[in-house]
């Protein structure tokens, strides 16, 4: 196994339509049943609630990570193997990096956006080396992945960037999508020009 700890970024909102956190429970149980544990945000609301709910469902480990000043509002998850609390939303996230050794990005909104674009930011510069799944459900990243194309055409980004991230659509690719993503060759990621 390549890839044991995951990390899972994606909304909290319960408001959105049921088809996504129906996805992110799904999503949740497949990595757990495969034997893999999940890292992430700690809460207890929306995709992350169902994400870790999935997992936990079939005994897989689920650490969360989430500022003090979000336990205040009771935010977390009651459930956990470990919930870590952390001083803010920076260290947060440093540590939820530091602990996958692969991330996986469901549907979500600005935070996740954030996340997906400081994980990407971190993987060029070489200071994480893991996977990047954009989980494409129902066309929901179709625009992100059609911008990120269009940063390559106008030359922001080098072709070899594209290594970086790797796209799945359904539940029952995940694991080979994980596994298979391509080989982060740091020096020729991190040092490649745009041409």
């Amino acid at each position: 196994m390549k890839y044991k700890s995951i990390g899972i970024m994606c909304g909290s909102s319960d408001a959105c339509p049921e088809k996504y956190l129906n996805l992110a429970f799904e999503v949740g149980k497949t990595l757990g049943s495969a034997g893999r544990s999940l890292v992430y945000g700690g809460g207890g609301k929306g995709l992350m609630r169902r994400a870790a709910d999935g997992a936990l469902e079939v005994g897989a480990e689920v650490h969360g990570y989430m500022p003090k000043f979000m336990i205040a509002v009771e935010w977390q998850h009651p459930h956990l193997t470990n919930l870590h609390l952390t001083n803010d939303m920076s260290e947060r996230k440093y540590k939820m990096m530091s602990n996958s050794d692969a991330t996986v990005f469901l549907p979500g909104g600005c935070g996740t956006m954030e996340e997906f674009f400081e994980w990407m930011s971190a993987k060029r510069l070489g200071n994480y080396t893991g996977p990047l799944i954009v989980f494409n459900f129902d066309g929901y990243y179709n625009h992100l992945i059609e911008q990120l194309k269009l940063m390559e055409q106008e030359k922001f980004h080098n072709p070899i960037h594209s290594q970086m991230w790797s796209v799945c659509e359904k539940v029952e690719d995940l694991i080979q999508t994980i596994e298979n993503a391509p080989d982060w060759d740091k020096d020729a990621i991190s040092h490649a020009a745009v041409k």
